[in-house]
């Protein structure tokens, strides 16, 4: 029995992992396709370039309300249901998209799939970390990292095939925005075979539940022990939870900051302007639409090598040393990235319409190359250690409130980047955009040496305790 039962719940586990992240896979699909999209909705909506940044950025607005409201609601009714709420509105937006017939109906359908994207952020890692034993909680989070660069990379590949098999094909892109409907049928389908999270059904005193889900991912010896830990945090928190009784706690006050810097220190590496915009950007520098969307191919397919490695390295060094390591490498690759504009591109005008040219033949594979080393240290040290501590650092009490916080405070800080690049990048070119977030890298480097906490080896228990106490 006993063999057999460690055989059985590992799998368990690594099924339950495998069926939450498909909401991983949708987000990262919604949030990569509108990159090849953009180009050729543009011609079918007559889109401005404020148009563009509204209907790429509209998708993040509705994320940051979705991250708030599923945080609340991954609290109150629990994280399986939210996973459910969150694939019918994954496959809702997504034909919505395919759908749309002008600007209005475009955003409109792109905020309402922004609540799902959104939402499967906040309720994911949560639902996986409370799930996973101590020593497990690096590799099963970081599974929703992989999924989520996964989901990005088939958005650019279904965008580069679209484009290269079918180049005459009319209205292209709505088969493009179409497509994540499916993962989320698979979604909803696979959520109704899967457990609650037991640290839910103690906190609302379903005790038995409890047992009864950790019996089916724990070894028997080690179900009464993990109950006992939960209660004794339950047991703590003898008053009602109100949420401004909460935050007159200073220690909430430190996680609610804490959090908002990491979420900070993460968009301000200017990321998405790279996932979103690559084939953008790329156009820009000389290459053609067709080019342009398969060179964003090779993002995806860096991203999903670098989280790998990512989720390799977590497992043997601390969270500070993986976070400042990225963030240096990310720096350093923005300045590469804004210098190569400054010295390997010109602009010309012709006939009033200012555009920009490269200097010699092959630079702009110079910054794709240069994209691509940015995403390994985003991708392969930042991003996997950012997710996980955001899943383990907020009370049992206050965890789904408390990431939705966070990833509120990230979706708005993207909102504002996302509308205002392709401004920036129209007006002040590659050299200054760029520069400017390397800068503003150097500053989050400062405060996250001071400020960020090691929460490495810790149980939820362990690491509520430390700060609580």
């Amino acid at each position: 029995m006993y063999n057999k039962t460690h055989l059985q719940n590992p799998q368990r586990m690594r099924l339950i992992t495998l069926v939450s992240t498909i909401g991983g896979l949708c987000f990262g699909y919604d949030t990569g396709v509108i990159s090849g999209a953009l180009i050729f909705m543009k011609y079918d909506l007559n889109l401005t370039p404020a148009q563009e940044g509204f209907i790429t950025s509209f998708l993040l607005f509705g994320a940051a309300l979705g991250s708030l409201c599923g945080g609340y609601l991954s609290d109150k009714q629990g994280r399986r249901k939210n996973l459910l709420w969150v694939a019918a509105i994954f496959m809702f937006g997504a034909l919505g998209t395919a759908f749309a017939w002008d600007v209005p109906s475009m955003i409109v359908a792109r905020f309402i799939l922004g609540l799902a994207v959104g939402c499967a952020s906040v309720t994911v890692p949560i639902y996986i970390s409370e799930l996973a034993r101590a020593h497990q909680r690096e590799r099963m989070v970081t599974v929703n990292e992989l999924m989520i660069v996964t989901g990005q990379f088939l958005a650019y590949s279904v965008n580069a095939t679209l484009v290269n098999l079918y180049p005459d094909m009319s209205h292209n892109w709505r088969v493009m925005l179409a497509i994540p409907a499916l993962p989320g049928a698979l979604l909803w389908v696979g959520m109704l075979l899967m457990p609650e999270s037991p640290r839910f059904y103690i906190r609302r005193g379903e005790t038995d539940k409890a047992i009864k889900v950790l019996k089916t991912i724990r070894l028997p010896e080690e179900v009464d022990k993990e109950v006992r830990e939960i209660q004794q945090i339950v047991k703590a928190d003898t008053v009602k939870f109100n949420l401004f009784a909460e935050l007159k706690n200073r220690w909430v006050i430190q996680l609610v900051l804490i959090g908002l810097m990491i979420v900070l220190a993460t968009r301000v590496t200017g990321v998405n302007t790279i996932m979103y915009y690559a084939p953008t950007v790329l156009k820009s520098t000389g290459l053609g639409d067709a080019a342009a969307i398969t060179g964003a191919v090779a993002n995806g397919v860096v991203s999903i090598l670098a989280t790998l490695l990512g989720m390799v390295l977590i497992g043997k060094h601390s969270r500070r040393k993986m976070f400042f390591t990225g963030q240096v490498g990310v720096t350093l690759s923005l300045i590469l990235i804004g210098l190569a504009f400054k010295f390997f591109f010109h602009t010309e005008t012709v006939n009033g319409v200012e555009s920009l040219h490269a200097n010699f033949d092959g630079a702009s594979y110079v910054i794709l190359g240069l994209m691509l080393v940015f995403l390994v240290f985003m991708q392969g040290w930042i991003a996997p250690v950012f997710w996980l501590m955001l899943a383990e650092i907020y009370p049992l009490r206050i965890r789904g409130v408390g990431m939705g916080f966070a990833v509120f405070g990230l979706w708005m800080f993207d909102f504002l980047i996302q509308s205002l690049f392709p401004l920036l990048l129209s007006h002040y070119g590659g050299g200054v955009t760029f520069g400017f977030f390397a800068a503003t890298n150097v500053i989050m480097l400062i405060l996250m040496v001071k400020y960020l906490p090691e929460t490495q080896g810790l149980t939820l228990e362990q690491i509520e305790r430390k700060f609580r106490f």
